[in-house]
């Protein structure tokens, strides 16, 4: 799943940019603002709010121009910019509450979320790998009549890996990260004969999907993942439930902390962070969040998700955070600007230094970078492509509550296969 979905924390955004008469973005602001200007801009990274005010401060002593920081929870971020679309309130800047797709489209036709084709065609794009900036823009033919084009801008990138906790695996005798799913499993019961929880997630909500993609890939493999998508190949097919069973067996292993299968993510992270469990399938932005519940804990690693087939193992990720300027906003140049600066490389180096999360410049990818955040970053060319068809959601949402089940023991991977084709089928969640 790429972070369109990992989505976990709805995030997007979008930008316009006047280019100065030098033909390309600066990483130093023009200062073309008004010394009395100040831009809005609505946010929900209650995680990185007081670095922002850093970043705005140091914004309005170089160029005069005031950052007015909002934060507004994200799960109604949506609703309060549409009811401020209505009204004619809309702020200037604003983090983005989904990305690209039907929730943002309706503000990108109408302008409201600005087309930063010509910006960055002059050179913006160039500090944004291909996928984020692609991740960002509507495409050819999107079906929504919204000019092609980017309209979000990316402020950092994701993937999706396990993170375990090195004292926890030297005091259960474990050497190395285990690289193999019968490796894992054995790890995991090391780890609960020494006394621990071995594994936990947030296996109640979308991580399960998440998880469940790593091993669609690995196990499954691109080609017939077409074949099923596109309908012509069923999900009852030997590969769809040899991957189910990997979840039979994790249940059966008795590895799984208490509560895992229920668990959301500060359940979860929490249980992690506070050392009562070893393993933890998470996502980058994970480091921040340890970072701001538990600053003393830092003896802690990152592997990629053990192999179990033949195939490459592909991780969820993609684009994460996204930020835009408002296209109706008076000061939409002054906005963008500042969008800029804030996506240049210093930036992004302090941002990724600050927040631990991975920038989405790609010249801020360092050696300076905390070892667990070089380590989701070494990792980025393992993220899963875009497929031309995903799953549909009745099926995944058959597939979820069905591997719920069948770690509870209460399913069979045959089962849950049937299910699935069923929901593919009559188009219904089963």
């Amino acid at each position: 799943m790429n972070r369109s979905r990992l989505a976990r924390r709805a995030i997007a955004a979008a930008l316009v940019l006047t280019i100065a008469a030098c033909g390309g973005p600066s990483s130093s602001p023009s200062g073309s603002g008004e010394d009395d200007t100040e831009l809005v801009f609505w946010h929900y990274f209650t995680d990185r709010e007081e670095l922002l005010q850093q970043f705005a401060d140091e914004y309005e002593a170089e160029t005069g121009v005031s950052i007015d920081l909002v934060l507004v929870p994200g799960d109604t971020l949506g609703q309060k910019f549409q009811a401020a679309a209505q009204a004619g309130t809309l702020p200037d800047l604003s983090a983005a509450w989904a990305g690209v797709g039907e929730e943002t489209a309706p503000y990108a036709r109408e302008g409201q979320i600005a087309d930063l084709s010509e910006a960055m065609a002059a050179g913006w794009s160039d500090r944004f790998e291909p996928s984020l900036l692609a991740a960002a823009s509507f495409p050819e033919g999107n079906g929504f009549d919204v000019p092609p084009g980017p309209y979000l801008v990316p402020l950092d990138s994701t993937n999706m890996q396990i993170l375990y906790n090195k004292e926890m695996f030297a005091e259960a005798g474990i050497n190395e990260p285990p690289t193999t799913w019968d490796d894992f499993i054995a790890a995991g019961q090391q780890l609960a004969e020494a006394g621990f929880e071995p594994f936990t997630a947030e296996f109640g909500q979308w991580p399960l999907s998440s998880f469940s993609q790593v091993y669609q890939w690995n196990v499954i493999g691109e080609e017939d993942l077409k074949a099923t998508f596109g309908g012509t190949m069923p999900y009852t097919a030997e590969p769809w439930v040899r991957m189910l069973g990997l979840f039979e067996q994790l249940g059966q292993a008795g590895i799984l902390a208490d509560g895992t299968i229920t668990n959301d993510a500060p359940a979860a992270e929490s249980l992690f962070v506070n050392g009562q469990a070893a393993m933890l399938f998470d996502g980058s932005w994970a480091l921040g969040v340890f970072k701001q519940q538990n600053p003393s804990f830092t003896d802690y690693g990152v592997f990629v998700p053990p192999s179990a087939g033949d195939q490459p193992v592909r991780l969820p990720g993609g684009v994460g955070a996204m930020v835009f300027a408002v296209g109706s906003s008076p000061h939409r140049d002054e906005a963008v600007e500042f969008l800029q600066w804030l996506t240049d490389t210093d930036r992004q180096r302090t941002y990724a230094s600050e927040s631990l999360n991975l920038p989405a410049n790609t010249d801020a990818v360092d050696d300076g970078l905390d070892e667990n955040l070089a380590a989701f970053a070494a990792a980025g060319d393992m993220v899963a492509p875009t497929l031309p068809s995903p799953m549909p959601g009745e099926v995944e949402t058959t597939m979820t509550k069905g591997i719920q089940r069948i770690l509870q023991g209460q399913d069979t991977p045959e089962g849950v296969a049937a299910l699935m084709q069923k929901a593919a089928e009559t188009g219904q969640a089963q």
